[in-house]
C-alpha cells in the first residue's frame, strides 16, 4: 500500500497590516503570533513525519512583508528537510514584480507553483501536483489542466486559490464552480482564499478550504485551524482520502448584540453587557459589541467609558451604538392628528394583547411607526 501524508494551510497573511485594530502594539503582538503559528505547525510536521506541507495562497502580505519575516520562514522550512513544501501564490502574495517568491532563494524542498502547464511530480511520494489560477487566470488554467491525462496509479493533488461557487462578480478573485473543479478528476483539491472552513466531496474528489489558521477579522467567527490528512492507494488502485480539521487558533472573534433598553447610564450598560454575555469574556479574544434597544433621550452614551470598563477583560473590544431614542408615548395621546391616532390604536391593542411576544411586537411597531412619522425614516 502506498500513501502520502499532508498538512494543508492557507491564508496565513504573514505581516498583515491589521490596521483595523487601531493599536500598533496589539497589531505587532498579532503579527508575531502568525509566525508563531507557522512555527508550531512546522514542529508538528517534524514530530509526525508529515510528507507534504501544502500552502494554498495568501501565505504572506506582499505589500507589507518584511525581509526578516521571509528569513524566519526560510529557516523554518529548512528544518523540514524531510518534507516537501508546496506553495500556490494568491491575490495577496502574487507571483509578480519583486515578489519574494521570485527574488529569494528557497530551499530545494520548497516548490512555488507558477505554471499550470507544468505538473510537479514527487516520485518518492508517488504524487502529481497540479495548480490553477496561480497567476490569476483560472479560466485559461482550468482548460489546460482539464486536457491533461491523470494517472490512476498516482496521487493527484490540485492547489487553487480563488472563489468557489460564488456569484461571478468582477471583484471575485479566480471565480470557478465546484462542478468544474470536480470535472478535473483530482483526488484532493487544496483550496484557499475564503477564511472559513469548507468541505466538498463528490465521492471521488475531496476538496477542502481550511480557512485561515488564525482568524483575522470579525467576519471570521468560529473555529480556525488547518487540515491534516493522508491519501492511500491499495494494490488494486483503490484510493482513499482521509482528512481531519485541527482546531488550532489561539484567539477568536465574537460578534455580540446587547439590548440596553431601560439602561440610564454607562455603568448600567457595562453591567448589562457583563450579565448578558452567554459565556465569560476571554482575555485572549476579540469582541464586537453592538448596542441595540431604545433609550431615554436624556442618556447620551459615552462609548469610550464603556470600552475602558471592559478593556481588561479581553484582548480587543469595539462597541457600536445602534440604539434609538425611546419616545414619550403619553404626550401623543391627546394629539388629534395622525400621530395621536396611531399611538392610541397601538396602545389599545397592547392592552388587549395577552402574549409577551405579541406585546413586544406591538411595542416595536409603536417605536418604528413614530420614527417614520416624526423623522421620515426608520433607524
Amino acid at each position: 500500500m502506498k500513501q502520502v501524508s499532508f498538512i494543508h494551510i492557507a491564508d496565513l497573511h504573514l505581516d498583515a497590516a491589521l490596521s483595523t485594530l487601531g493599536d500598533e502594539n496589539k497589531a505587532n503582538i498579532r503579527r508575531n503570533e502568525l509566525i508563531k503559528c507557522l512555527q508550531i505547525i512546522t514542529e508538528r510536521i517534524i514530530d509526525q513525519n508529515i510528507d507534504l506541507l501544502i500552502i494554498s495562497g495568501d501565505f504572506f502580505e506582499d505589500k507589507y512583508v518584511r525581509g526578516s519575516t521571509i528569513l524566519a520562514v526560510k529557516n523554518l522550512f529548512s528544518e523540514l528537510y524531510k518534507t516537501d513544501v508546496i506553495i500556490c501564490p494568491g491575490n495577496h502574495d502574487p507571483l509578480e514584480g519583486n515578489s519574494y517568491y521570485r527574488t529569494s532563494e528557497w530551499g530545494s524542498n520548497v516548490h512555488i507553483l507558477d505554471d499550470s502547464q507544468q505538473v510537479l511530480y514527487l516520485e518518492k511520494y508517488n504524487t502529481c501536483i497540479y495548480n490553477i489560477g496561480s497567476r490569476g487566470n483560472v479560466k485559461k488554467d482550468y482548460s489546460i489542466v482539464l486536457n491533461k491525462e491523470l494517472s490512476n496509479d498516482k496521487f493527484n493533488i490540485l492547489l487553487f486559490h480563488g472563489t468557489v461557487d460564488m456569484p461571478f462578480e468582477e471583484d471575485n478573485y479566480n471565480p470557478i464552480t465546484s462542478k468544474e473543479i470536480f470535472s478535473l478528476g483530482m483526488d484532493y483539491v487544496a483550496l484557499g482564499h475564503m477564511h472559513c472552513y469548507s468541505h466538498y466531496n463528490n465521492g471521488k474528489t475531496v476538496m477542502i478550504n481550511p480557512g485561515s489558521p488564525e482568524p483575522l477579522g470579525f467576519d471570521e467567527e468560529g473555529q480556525h485551524g488547518f487540515v491534516q490528512g493522508k491519501l492511500t492507494l491499495s494494490e488494486g488502485n483503490q484510493k482513499r482520502v482521509e482528512t481531519e480539521f485541527i482546531a488550532f487558533a489561539t484567539r477568536h472573534y465574537h460578534n455580540v448584540e446587547i439590548d440596553i433598553s431601560e439602561c440610564l447610564n454607562d455603568i448600567e450598560v457595562v453591567d448589562r453587557i457583563n450579565s448578558d454575555l452567554m459565556v465569560k469574556m476571554s482575555s485572549a479574544d476579540f469582541y464586537s459589541i453592538s448596542l441595540k434597544g431604545f433609550i431615554s433621550k436624556e442618556y447620551k452614551i459615552e462609548i469610550r467609558n464603556i470600552i475602558d470598563a471592559l478593556n481588561k477583560k479581553c484582548f480587543y473590544i469595539r462597541i457600536k451604538n445602534n440604539t434609538s431614542v425611546k419616545f414619550d408615548y403619553d404626550k401623543y395621546l391627546e394629539d388629534p392628528g395622525i400621530k395621536g391616532e396611531f399611538v392610541r390604536r397601538i396602545m389599545d391593542m397592547q392592552v388587549k394583547e395577552t402574549s409577551e411576544v405579541g406585546r413586544e411586537t406591538l411595542f416595536m411597531a409603536l417605536q418604528y411607526g413614530l420614527q417614520a412619522l416624526e423623522n421620515g425614516r426608520v433607524d
